[in-house]
């Protein structure tokens, strides 16, 4: 196996493969989630894809039928600096560049991922659902376009799509703690700050795509994140511990 290649499910060996597909880093040169699917076909779902979206969407929002545009799940969440200013939630483009693609695929549905990050090296994994694989997305469009979810972009840090549950939560937790000095009553303030905002923004953008589109795919990444950051909130530092004990006695 190439030893730049990370696999994210225990149980897999020799050279990577996705259906009937060998895989190595190669394949994958741009930083991005690739979902892979039996016969070679593939979604590959990048920032930069993202971001022309992005221009092409708010050029085009009057063609958004105005039914859609004035109703409440629509606005900009409560809990949003912007919500008098802005004509659409900055974050939900990133939502929907890539729905077309996604079309006809059900949150569940089976699917191999590779993750490829700003540096080198990759993150594969033979089989997940793809609201798991689509963490990516709801992880992208909190970090860098919601206006909420942006300020906390240092508690993502070191994260990625193809974590675990356990895995995801146990990495923000350390950053949260790193980022109060591990002051523990300033940590459980801020946990609970930060569990609360994500919270809102993740149900109001379902929300919004639930307007907009009927597969519920995207919609289950959402559901997932939220959940995750709630679960922090109570039982991150139980989490932390846990993995702790777990790495002690895989040694």
């Amino acid at each position: 196996m190439n030893p730049l290649v990370t696999t994210a499910q225990a149980g897999a060996t020799g050279h990577p493969e996705a259906g009937d597909q060998r895989i190595g880093l190669e394949d994958f040169q741009e930083s991005g989630l690739y979902l892979l699917f039996p016969g070679g076909k593939r979604i590959v779902l990048t920032r930069e894809k993202i971001e022309s979206f992005t221009r092409t969407f708010e050029a085009n929002l009057d063609q958004i039928p105005d039914k859609i545009r004035s109703a409440v799940a629509f606005q900009a969440c409560p809990v949003c600096p912007e919500k008098e200013r802005a004509r659409f939630c900055h974050a939900l483009p990133a939502a929907l560049a890539f729905l077309e693609a996604l079309e006809g695929y059900k949150s569940h549905s089976k699917v191999g991922a590779a993750y490829r990050g700003q540096q080198a090296g990759l993150v594969w994994v033979p089989e997940t659902t793809m609201q798991e694989a689509l963490q990516f997305v709801a992880i992208l469009s909190l970090m860098y376009y919601c206006e909420v979810g942006k300020k906390s972009w240092k508690f993502f840090l070191g994260t990625h799509p193809l974590l675990s549950p356990h895995e995801m939560i146990a990495r923000i937790y350390l950053n949260v703690y790193w980022d109060c000095r591990g002051d523990q009553e300033k940590v459980g303030r801020v946990l609970q700050s930060f569990a609360d905002e994500i919270t809102c923004t993740c149900r109001c953008q379902v929300k919004r795509l639930g307007l907009i589109c009927k597969n519920d795919v995207l919609m289950s990444a959402f559901v997932n994140i939220q959940a995750q950051i709630e679960y922090l909130a109570m039982k991150g530092e139980a989490v932390l511990e846990q993995s702790f004990e777990e790495y002690l006695e895989g040694r």
